[in-house]
């Protein structure tokens, strides 16, 4: 079943890569630039999961499609409405994230929904205001993402305002109410979101954001998160670029019948890059204490501790990440390989280690062919976790 399905994703997958556009202008789906614009999106993918825990194996072959309309500009206004579709094909012998299947999770449930609609307005100087349903992905998606990895995207009822009137410097405000979840499902929630960046620096940009999430009356856990982030890079010649990265934040987790935990998180980066190659060692630390660990809940957590999802959530012993990142280009393919290390940050309890590998191939603007891999092996201490592979290969197109 596994090589039928896969063989039916590989050909798909390119032919995704070749079809051609029904209606192109302008590198889009231009209806007329007095009439507004369509855009569509299309991702095949095949996963596999070898699973070494009590789940069984599993593997799925899902199409994704969503399809949307951006309003031309009257006099500020825009609106954008967006619907979005994920249709399992074969077999779904996997836990799929809305009740269905008891092998190991693909959360890819089948799905139709509207996955974005906003009204904005762009009327005041330097100013953007937007309501309704939508995008929201800050910095590198660590707190606050969309889970783009997954085919259903997280999206966000929000009123957000950008803008950009202070010289260098954009500042995000923003009131979450109801998030779309991954699974098709909504959580009521009263998140204020503030982000501040000032990118007046020759060497990098600094960040001072707070995300305080209050889900509703079921969650156990209130989470207040303030932090500071400083990214950037120094050109030491026309072939070298030195890279950084120092994060740090704070977060209140406000326990029900329990007392409140203030942790602690922070992120260390260095890298080069030399001759089309990036390499960059990083550590990152998520902070517990009496069995409550720093959480992003709201984050793209796929993007981080590890491609094989055995640390979406912060275990309750806390988490140390140190993991190299090596990626470059070769015949227009990008490659990319990280190695993790994990342990446990309250116990230095050994986690495991974990090696992913990419490669992505764009034809275009528009077409795109990946291939990933990830294997987690759960080292010699007893961490609560099993050796797990995951493999992926997907075909995309957008306009």
């Amino acid at each position: 079943m596994k090589i039928r399905k896969c063989a039916m994703a590989l050909p798909a997958a390119l032919w995704l890569t070749v079809a051609p556009p029904l209606v192109q202008a302008d590198e889009g789906f231009l209806i007329d630039p007095a009439m507004g614009k369509i855009n569509i999106d299309a991702r095949l993918r095949y996963e596999d999961v070898d699973d070494n825990s009590a789940l069984k194996d599993s593997d799925a072959l899902t199409l994704r499609v969503r399809l949307g309309y951006l309003t031309p500009n009257f006099s500020g206004f825009k609106a954008f409405a967006e619907v979005e579709s994920t249709t399992p094909l074969g077999d779904r012998d996997y836990i799929d994230g809305r009740g269905h299947g008891t092998d190991s999770p693909i959360i890819d449930p089948d799905n139709n929904e509207l996955n974005r609609a906003w009204l904005a307005y762009s009327g005041f100087d330097s100013t953007l205001i937007k309501l309704g349903r939508q995008r929201i992905v800050l910095d590198n998606s660590r707190f606050i993402g969309n889970v783009g990895w997954r085919q259903n995207e997280q999206t966000f009822d929000a009123l957000t305002l950008v803008n950009n009137s202070v010289a260098d410097t954009q500042i995000i405000l923003s009131y979450v109410n109801d998030v779309k979840t991954i699974k098709g499902t909504h959580v009521e929630a009263d998140v204020p979101v503030f982000n501040i960046k000032y990118s007046g620096l020759s060497f990098g940009d600094i960040t001072a954001y707070g995300y305080f999430i209050d889900f509703d009356a079921s969650a156990a856990t209130d989470l207040d998160t303030i932090g500071l982030r400083f990214n950037g890079s120094t050109q030491i010649s026309n072939d070298l670029n030195v890279l950084y990265t120092a994060e740090y934040a704070e977060q209140n987790a406000d326990i029900v019948g329990a007392s409140d935990e203030d942790l602690s998180y922070y992120l260390i980066e260095g890298g080069v890059k030399f001759s089309g190659i990036t390499a960059k060692l990083s550590h990152e630390v998520h902070e517990a204490h009496n069995n409550v660990a720093f959480q992003t809940p709201l984050g793209t957590n796929h993007a981080f501790n590890g491609w094989a999802d055995q640390f979406l959530a912060t275990p309750a012993d806390g988490l140390e990440d140190t993991f190299l990142t090596i990626s470059t280009h070769v015949a227009g393919v990008k490659l990319m390989a990280v190695y993790h290390d994990f342990e446990a940050e309250n116990s230095g309890t050994d986690y495991g280690d974990e090696i992913d590998l990419l490669a992505v191939k764009k034809f275009n603007k528009h077409y795109k062919v990946l291939v990933k891999y990830a294997a987690y092996d759960r080292g010699d201490s007893i961490s609560g976790k099993a050796d797990k592979d995951k493999f992926w290969i997907q075909g995309e197109l957008s306009f």
